[in-house]
């Protein structure tokens, strides 16, 4: 089943990560309405990825409020046949009276205590992303792509006297699983916690817990009752799985109806 409306909320739900980094902006959330929320009119393919998927809630959420209208998404930039790269959404503000260029980040990412710098902690699941390789992106490439001759080209109908920048950069942080009780930079992104595969095998306060492993899709999705919930053998099998191919799952941990949200990673 696909969990839109769930989906949707916990997307929305999910606080920004900061009010400015690396010379960032962040977008401003009008509060919209949920009470009533009708999700139908969203068309997903069930194959796109969440990074995608969180565009199209991005999307409906800006149709949504009354403070912004949507000119143009996901708009490649091409010079002689070569991508530059692609300008995540342009709207137009009515409260600033302006247009606006955004890009939208979503992100997981382990706290990583060994690491020497704050914003060095923060590390995808998998390895293979970190927020300041990510802030650094955004900064230095991305947005400098508005600005660029070619672009005009494709925003005719924009007055670049009269845009401004901004990232919508929403991000759950997790804990070492032994760490629970720090303090960091980003604390109202904290979602749960994380530890190694070892520890998880090893540790016997799991081995009388209940497991549910939700799909990638509903990462998003933080509403923790009415899932099916699956033994410790069951979920370890599950686990091994994933770990065989370089990807730390997400877990729901049930211990006696007290429910939280697990990374098991496969390098820790």
């Amino acid at each position: 089943m696909d969990n839109l409306k769930e989906q949707f909320l916990g997307f929305y739900n999910t606080p920004v990560l900061f009010d400015e980094l690396y010379s960032l902006k962040q977008f401003c959330f009008d509060e919209i309405n949920t009470s009533n929320l009708q999700i139908e009119d969203i068309k997903i393919d069930t194959k796109l990825p969440l990074g995608k998927r969180v565009e199209y809630f991005f999307e409906h959420y800006l149709n949504l409020t009354t403070r912004y209208k949507l000119i143009k998404k996901n708009i490649q930039i091409i010079k002689d046949k070569n991508t530059l790269g692609e300008l995540d959404f342009i709207v137009f503000d009515k409260k600033e009276n302006c247009f606006k260029h955004i890009e939208l980040i979503y992100k997981y990412y382990l706290y990583d205590v060994r690491l020497e710098k704050e914003l060095d902690r923060y590390i995808g699941p998998n390895k293979n992303d970190t927020l300041v390789r990510k802030l650094t992106k955004l900064r230095d490439k991305q947005l400098p792509l508005l600005f660029k001759d070619v672009t005009r080209e494709y925003l005719s109908e924009i007055d670049f006297s009269n845009i401004k920048q901004e990232v919508c950069y929403k991000a759950n942080i997790f804990l070492p699983f032994y760490h629970k009780a720090l303090q960091i930079k980003f604390q109202d992104s904290i979602k749960g916690y994380y530890l190694g595969f070892n520890d998880f095998e090893n540790d016997d306060i799991f081995k009388k817990c209940s497991f549910y492993i939700p799909h990638r899709y509903d990462w998003v999705n933080f509403e923790k009752y009415n899932q099916e919930y699956i033994s410790y053998e069951k979920a370890l099998e599950q686990i091994k799985f994933f770990h065989k191919y370089n990807k730390s799952p997400l877990v729901w941990v049930n211990n006696n109806k007290t429910i939280y949200l697990l990374f098991i990673t496969f390098w820790h």
